[in-house]
């Protein structure tokens, strides 16, 4: 294996390799699904498309969080849709019922069959955890903690964001997923990286200090910081006096992105999810501390030109690497792991062959 090059284009473009990611990452990965004020409630819940995967994470009756597959277990009928409470889970088919922790309660001529036991018939169940209560799923029932796979991820995290414990969903914020038409590795692999900045992101090199950003990686996570920004730029402007005035993002793989710009004790928190071989849906919000406005322009520069920014990025590039001029690309490794450097990206196509393994022709990086 090459570690100079990048994944091959076939990893991005090809179904097959995209049918085998659902069963080789994201079915045996943790993925952010939410924060734990949004499921405050017995019988408050959150639902998430995970590949083929429809979930619900629910608050049960004990008060603790559980996670079940969204299908009824009788005729495989969706159960539950967007967010909301419930005192019971009542499938829309046939009005099988089951309680906020699982079990089936009710299943309307059962009493005639006999022999049925409604114990058999338990909605079924994967993985939750929290880290500073935000929520993470993982079909694999024998996975390791996040935080053990994750190490030292928790302690950076509260090191460097002092205003988390405070932190709470912006009301008005839908969490409104957005989509990009590109392969999700596209987009991990854009966000990994500021080599790109100074061309593509004019505004944002003048919000922060190009000379003093740097990358680090730890595992299967990494950390992209800028310790100096510049409160009057051309993104958005800022109070020179405010108690955050650096940059932060954190990369958790293989699909959760996170991070804060300086100006606002705000922090957002994103999972980049595959929807296609050529299709991702990228989901999340912005959390504040203690409702703090956030600056003006804020959000308009955030949505309307970063984000614009970036989808443009990764469409493009999907669309490139389908040219039969194309199979892979350089890493532009700084030895210094500076704000230009690529090794993120090099760490996370690591990941991804780790993963997958054998795929078949033209594998090998």
């Amino acid at each position: 294996m090459n570690n100079n090059k990048t994944l091959p284009s076939r990893y991005y473009i090809d179904p097959e390799i995209h049918e085998k990611e659902k069963t080789e990452i994201l079915y045996r990965n943790w993925h952010y699904v939410g924060h734990v004020s949004q499921v405050s409630n017995p019988g408050d819940y959150l639902t998430l498309q995970l590949g083929d995967e429809s979930l619900i994470v629910i608050r049960s009756d004990d008060g603790e969080l559980k996670g079940f597959y969204n299908v009824c277990r009788h005729r495989a009928h969706r159960l539950l849709e967007g967010r909301g409470n419930v005192k019971s889970i009542t499938c829309p088919y046939h009005s099988w019922n089951y309680s906020r922790d699982g079990e089936l309660c009710h299943a309307r001529n059962a009493d005639k069959m006999a022999g049925f036991n409604k114990s058999n018939y338990c909605l079924s169940g994967y993985q939750v955890a929290t880290i500073c209560e935000f929520i993470f799923v993982n079909l694999d029932k024998n996975a390791a903690p996040l935080n053990d796979q994750a190490d030292g991820f928790e302690k950076d995290l509260r090191k460097r964001v002092p205003f988390l414990d405070r932190l709470k969903p912006l009301q008005n914020d839908t969490g409104r997923p957005s989509t990009i038409n590109a392969n999700w590795k596209i987009v991990v692999d854009n966000f990994l990286e500021c080599y790109h900045c100074t061309k593509a992101h004019p505004a944002f090199v003048n919000l922060i200090d190009m000379d003093k950003y740097e990358t680090e990686i730890f595992d299967i996570w990494s950390r992209q910081y800028a310790s100096t920004t510049n409160p009057e730029n051309k993104a958005y402007q800022f109070d020179k006096y405010a108690s955050v005035q650096d940059m932060c993002f954190w990369y958790i793989w293989p699909t959760t992105a996170l991070g804060y710009l300086p100006g606002v004790e705000a922090l957002f928190f994103s999972a980049i999810l595959p929807d296609g071989v050529d299709k991702t849906t990228r989901f999340g919000h912005w959390l504040v501390a203690d409702d703090t406005p956030l600056p003006d322009n804020f959000n308009d520069y955030m949505n309307n030109v970063l984000f614009a920014e970036d989808i443009a990025i990764c469409e493009s590039v999907q669309k490139g690497l389908r040219s039969q001029s194309y199979n892979q690309g350089p890493f532009m490794i700084d030895p210094d792991h500076s704000g230009i450097s690529e090794i993120a990206v090099q760490n996370f196509h690591g990941l991804v062959q780790q993963a997958l393994g054998d795929v078949g022709e033209n594998e090998s990086i």
